[in-house]
């Protein structure tokens, strides 16, 4: 064991995987680790890439609310503007696996600061082209794109890599504060995306996006993080290695499990908070405008809170009847909310259903990372993370649905849709009632 003035020291494998108690003594983050919400805290690698995840997720938002900005700006076209961002979910059904792949079979340290940089070159260049007023709209479907590319194969490499910073009873806590990171930049990203625009123009925050994953790739390069051996995997081809992954998720039942209960909130929730939400803004509150806005910043709020109530929890039990009761709650929630007429009421439901999501979400994450063995994580992650590319075909179903019948019919739907699918798969796969 490394004595104290070594704390910031390289941690082995087998001081990762050892008790906790004794490594708590020597933290310089003391007096907050003594709170079981922020214990994860405690190990250095953890607070280095918590916070590279929270300056990579600021640079997202920031880009995320300007590349919308431009599209309708250029060409006054809301379908346009939808399509530029939907765009981003596109790569993961790709670039999503390709980057599972390569999280089992190379140096993740090595492979999330290459990511990085590749993400920073492609800011970069994009704000010297919207500064030099070059800009056209076939760029922005671009950019979008091969930016939804490198961000695909990124969110399973980070996520395999919180596994492997903190010890196994420690990772419900690390991922839950690893969620947390993300909806703290989503609460204040857009915004501070949309005053930057107004005070500096578009261009700038493309720069800060460069500048934010420069910073991320700094922050990676201190990383010392064990890793199970992958030169096996190395050894393999690509494409048995890719259906190495897929024959082990399906045949392992609960893992099965998992996967599914992470794509259906894509196709019947989040479909219809992403893809909708200004139509009930607008013909529900008559409010489009701050109405939005509340309800988008609610649902955030709600997301915080149940991330940082997942990460108090730490070791609890029967993780498994949670992640089904966060899962049904976050489908009632839903269906409450297309039961409001007036701001106030549906903002207070939007807290609940945003708390019930991320709950329910990192939960499901954790239950993955617990069971999955490391040589296979980046794999497996990349198949529960293709819910991203499927919210992006729901949103398209939701607008249709919308269309046709109303939106507060099309919220009822998707709230029922979910509900009766977490009650199937609840009844068919025993073991997430019973194994955890």
């Amino acid at each position: 064991m490394e004595q104290r003035g070594r704390s910031e020291a390289p941690v082995e494998a087998a001081e990762v995987e050892g008790s906790s108690r004794g490594l708590r003594g020597r933290l310089s983050y003391r007096g907050l680790t003594q709170l079981r919400t922020f214990s994860s805290f405690q190990y250095p690698n953890y607070r280095l890439l918590w916070t590279s995840t929270l300056m990579a997720s600021a640079g997202n938002w920031v880009q995320q609310v300007t590349i919308g900005w431009l599209a309708f700006h250029l060409t006054g076209d809301a379908l346009t503007t939808g399509t530029v961002l939907g765009l981003r979910g596109v790569p993961f059904l790709i670039a999503g696996p390709l980057g599972g792949v390569l999280t089992d079979r190379m140096d993740r340290r090595k492979l999330l600061m290459a990511t990085q940089v590749y993400l920073a070159l492609l800011g970069l260049v994009f704000a010297l082209l919207v500064w030099s007023d070059m800009l056209e709209i076939w760029h922005l479907y671009a950019f979008t794109f091969m930016f939804g590319a490198g961000w695909a194969m990124n969110n399973p490499l980070r996520q395999a890599m919180v596994a492997n910073s903190v010890p196994r009873e420690e990772m419900m806590n690390a991922i839950a504060l690893n969620s947390a990171a993300f909806q703290i930049t989503r609460i204040i990203g857009p915004a501070i995306g949309g005053v930057l625009i107004a005070v500096v123009g578009p261009s700038m925050n493309f720069f800060i996006q460069a500048v934010a994953f420069t910073m991320v790739a700094l922050l990676v390069w201190p990383l010392r993080i064990p890793q199970e051996d992958w030169s096996r995997s190395a050894r393999q081809s690509f494409l048995t290695n890719f259906r190495e992954g897929v024959a082990y998720a399906v045949r392992t039942p609960v893992i099965l499990a998992l996967i599914l209960l992470g794509m259906i909130p894509s196709l019947f929730l989040m479909s219809f908070v992403n893809g909708v939400m200004p139509v009930f803004a607008a013909e529900v509150l008559e409010n489009p405008d701050r109405g939005l806005g509340f309800l988008l910043s609610a649902f955030g709020v709600g997301a915080l809170i149940g991330t940082m109530a997942l990460a108090s929890l730490g070791s609890a039990r029967r993780k498994g009847l949670m992640l089904l009761a966060a899962a049904m709650g976050a489908a009632v929630s839903t269906i409450a909310f297309a039961m409001t007429t007036t701001l106030l009421v549906s903002m207070l439901v939007m807290v609940v259903m945003g708390a019930m999501h991320m709950f329910y979400m990192a939960t499901n994450n954790t239950l993955i990372q617990t069971i999955v063995p490391d040589t296979l994580r980046g794999r497996v992650l990349s198949l529960f993370m293709l819910d991203f590319a499927l919210t992006s075909i729901g949103a398209a179903m939701a607008g249709g649905i919308v269309r046709a019948y109303g939106i507060s019919a099309g919220f009822l739907f998707g709230g029922v849709c979910a509900l009766v699918l977490f009650v199937v798969v609840a009844l068919v796969f025993k073991e997430l009632r019973g194994r955890f």
